[in-house]
């Protein structure tokens, strides 16, 4: 019966889980696969899959007593990439996730929870900056379209504000 519930294989797995998911959320190659639903009909379980296969990775580590190596979850997160997404990383940009999601790693079975925290922060925010943008950009929509009447379209040269929200979305 005891196998019916694996015991957690690092003490502060949960914390790691959702530090994992955070740090994948500011990957924009990752982002664009999941947005452009390049990993087909299933491309959101496909992300959320990716998560738990990284961090079994990690638990099979921390079963075998071994460190962490970025450049073997760097193989991991380009094989995922290619297989689940059909994307190939010229950008090399597994790299810093990798390294990213080690450290995560070692601060999460430290008891560490600051960085997991404030990705948890940053991520909040940059929902409420694209909330908060999408409700004004349809605000000035709907005006325009009352305002106006549908009237001669001469109103299409303003910006619409979304770029900085585009370049937000690449991680600062």
């Amino acid at each position: 019966m005891t196998d019916a519930h694996p015991k957690p294989m690092h003490p502060n797995r949960a914390a790691f889980m959702e530090g994992v998911d955070h740090i994948l959320s500011r990957w924009t190659a990752l982002e664009l696969a999941v947005q452009n639903g390049w990993g087909g009909p299933e491309t959101q379980e496909k992300r959320d899959d990716m998560v738990d296969e990284i961090v079994e990775h990690f638990d099979k580590l921390a079963a075998k007593r071994q460190s962490p190596e970025p450049t073997d979850l760097q193989e991991l997160l380009v094989d995922i990439m290619d297989a689940d997404f059909s994307v190939s990383l010229d950008d090399e940009s597994e790299r810093a996730v990798a390294r990213h999601i080690c450290d995560i790693f070692a601060e999460c079975r430290a008891g560490n929870f600051a960085s997991v925290d404030s990705l948890a922060e940053e991520r909040d925010a940059r929902e409420k900056r694209g909330a908060a943008a999408s409700a004004a950009h349809q605000s000035r929509r709907a005006e325009q379209l009352a305002g106006d009447g549908g009237g001669d379209g001469d109103d299409n040269n303003s910006d619409d504000g979304d770029s900085d929200d585009d370049v937000s979305m690449d991680g600062e």
